[in-house]
Order: structure tokens, then sequence, then C-alpha cells
């Protein structure tokens, strides 16, 4: 699927649902989801956040900041036969990162860091469709891997990681996966994704489509679809599936 295809479903999709909903629920569909390696993307709570990620203009907005359930979600695809290497792809992914993101729906641009690289610290803003735009910093770069958390004003509270690693049972076979941790920023927030329904939806579309892009950026073949898990955490701690 090329990019012009991806965006032209995309429309299609969205064509579908109603605008005035999309404008109110879109204050959470900016954070999917996303853990780093493989073992790692099965963790059952939120990455640790370096010190040193706490220092910038605008002040981190971790989980325990926002209010609701705390919700884990997971976006995931594998695929067979890439041409490229893992860190070649990741790299392509990192410097590239708004050409992975669909336009429509959540628009990359980095405000701080050098271009055609992603270092902790680097910033960037997402501009989301309608006027629910956010900011966030980059916590953790590992060669296969990179870990987003949200900033102050930010729809949702939480963070986000953009992973690859080779499936150990199938060595010839490699997994994307995008895994987040967050609650909503506000009650307001909350209300409207749980209410108007819609942000599911726009986010799934938006973290599909970028599964589905690095999958041809790789130039493998998927096994199948992408698969979305969201599995929500009660303010008791209770983890039920969420379908």
């Amino acid at each position: 699927m090329t990019t012009q295809q991806s965006d032209n479903s995309l429309r299609a999709r969205l064509r579908r649902l109603r605008r005035p909903r999309i404008l109110g629920a879109l204050a959470v569909t900016l954070l999917g989801g996303g853990v780093a390696a493989w073992g790692i993307a099965q963790r059952r709570a939120p990455r640790p956040v370096p010190k040193a990620v706490f220092w910038g203009r605008q002040r981190v907005q971790l989980p325990g900041d926002g209010v609701g359930p705390l919700f884990h979600r997971r976006y995931f695809v594998d695929f067979d036969a890439p041409r490229l290497r893992l860190r070649p792809l990741m790299d392509k992914i990192k410097a590239e990162l708004a050409e992975f993101s669909p336009k429509l729906l959540a628009d990359f641009t980095k405000v701080k860091g050098l271009p055609g690289e992603m270092q902790v610290g680097d910033e960037y803003t997402i501009e989301i469709l309608g006027p629910w735009n956010g900011d966030v910093r980059v916590s953790e770069v590992t060669p296969t891997s990179f870990t987003f958390v949200t900033l102050e004003g930010h729809p949702e509270a939480g963070q986000i990681t953009f992973a690859l690693r080779r499936q150990p049972t199938r060595p010839w076979a490699v997994r994307f996966e995008i895994s987040s941790w967050a609650r909503s920023r506000d009650m307001l927030v909350s209300l409207g994704y749980h209410e108007g329904k819609i942000g599911k939806v726009i986010q799934e579309n938006a973290w599909t489509t970028f599964c589905e892009r690095v999958v041809e950026a790789s130039g493998g073949k998927a096994r199948g679809e992408v698969q979305v898990v969201t599995e929500e955490r009660s303010e008791t701690g209770e983890v039920v599936a969420v379908v």
C-alpha cells in the first residue's frame, strides 16, 4: 500500500464518521500504544523516565498526572523477509517520523533537536485534526526503539514507545509495535473519549496506518492485519481487556 493509497483509505473511513463528534473526541486520539523490546512490550507498568527528561520548557505529564483509568494500548504487526535490517529501518522511522504518521490525523513537527536524527530530550509538536494539539519529548532511544512522554497541555498523560524486534521463534520475521500507557489529562478529556466513542476509532486509524507504512518501508510482507489490544487498569489496579 502506498502513502497515497493509505491517505485515501483514511479519508474514506473518516467520511463515515460524524465530524462534530470527531472534533469533540479527538482530545485523546494521539497516544495509541508502544513498549520498547519484545519482553519490554509485555510490561505490566509504564517505562521509567530518566530524571534528565524532566528538564525543559514544558512540564512532563505522566500517567500519575492524569485522571481516570490507565489504558495500556498495543498496536503491532508481524512481517516476513524485510529488505532493511532492524537498525536501518528504525533509523528511517526516526529520521522521517512525519512520513509514517497519517497527516490527516496526526502531523509531527520537530521543534527541538537536529533534523534527521533522534536523541533523548528532542521535542515534537503534534497537530491533530481539530483543536487538539499536543507536544511530546523523547525519553528513551535505543537502536531499535524510541519512547515519547507527553508534555503539559497534551490531551493525554502518559508515554508511548515504537519498537522493532525479531521474533525469537521465527528469525526471518519481525514485529513492529506501538505501545502506550496513558490516562486522560483531565475530566473534560476523559468524558470526551468515553462518551464520544470516536476517539478509539481515530486512534486505531492513526496507529494502524503507521504500522502499515513501516511494513511498506521495510520491503517485507505483512503476516496478516495490524493487531490492536487494549487493557484498562482501574484506580484499584484491576486490569481488564477492552473490546
